[in-house]
């Protein structure tokens, strides 16, 4: 191809798209809605750049830049390349993706829900605090994760500092969001996570119990909170 197009490997290379969606039906299959097979041009100053790809409705190649239309006409030709462009995408690619959209509800069945736990330490100021709230252990990374100050969600605004999700040792993963208060604050903190893989909905007020509901069970956890001091 590069040869074709007449231009230096030293400069360009190829990026490769192949990819396919498609449609949930009634019975829980996977009917083919559109692929994608397309190659696009990485060069100095230039990212991304397409230059030829497959019309999935027609199956025709269509070249993007005139240097592709030497090869778009020679694959459009090639009937043999061209049924086995179409069984790519529409079989072996649906394969690979019914294969993973049953992998992905199997890791749902079995998503572990977060340990939560509340802490506060002091702060480097003498009369601060720094509230911690820590959520790990939880499969998949998809988390809800906010500290409110009288139901107010706090934002990086007032002081909010996360370390965003994490992975641990485990392939599980991990959030912590922390806040500075004054020791003397009389406002109500709360943390509340929602991990909706696993059903565990938790909110916690500092200084009281700390509440775990599974949504989709009929009982609750209850456990003991961490005091600020």
């Amino acid at each position: 191809m590069m040869e074709q197009m007449k231009v230096s490997t030293s400069d360009v290379h190829l990026r490769y798209l192949y990819g396919c969606e498609g449609d949930v039906q009634p019975d829980n299959t996977l009917r083919f809605r559109r692929g994608v097979d397309a190659y696009n041009v990485d060069a100095y100053n230039v990212d991304g750049r397409p230059i030829l790809s497959i019309n999935d409705t027609g199956y025709v190649w269509v070249a993007d830049t005139p240097e592709a239309e030497p090869i778009a006409k020679h694959w459009n030709d090639d009937k043999l390349l061209m049924r086995v462009t179409r069984r790519k995408l529409e079989q072996n690619c649906m394969r690979h993706l019914k294969n993973l959209k049953e992998y992905e509800t199997l890791q749902f069945k079995a998503a572990p829900p977060p340990d939560v736990y509340m802490f506060s330490i002091e702060a480097k100021v003498k009369n601060n605090l720094v509230l911690s709230c820590l959520a790990t252990g939880f499969y998949p990374k998809d988390i809800v994760l906010k500290i409110t100050r009288n139901r107010r969600v706090l934002t990086v605004e007032d002081g909010l500092m996360s370390t965003g999700v994490r992975p641990n040792e485990d392939d599980t993963f991990q959030r912590r969001d922390s806040v500075e208060i004054l020791k003397s604050n009389l406002s109500t903190y709360r943390c509340e996570i929602i991990h909706a893989a696993s059903g565990l909905s938790v909110t916690e007020v500092w200084g009281q119990k700390l509440l775990l509901v599974f949504p989709h069970l009929s009982f609750l956890f209850c456990g003991r909170s961490i005091p600020f001091s």
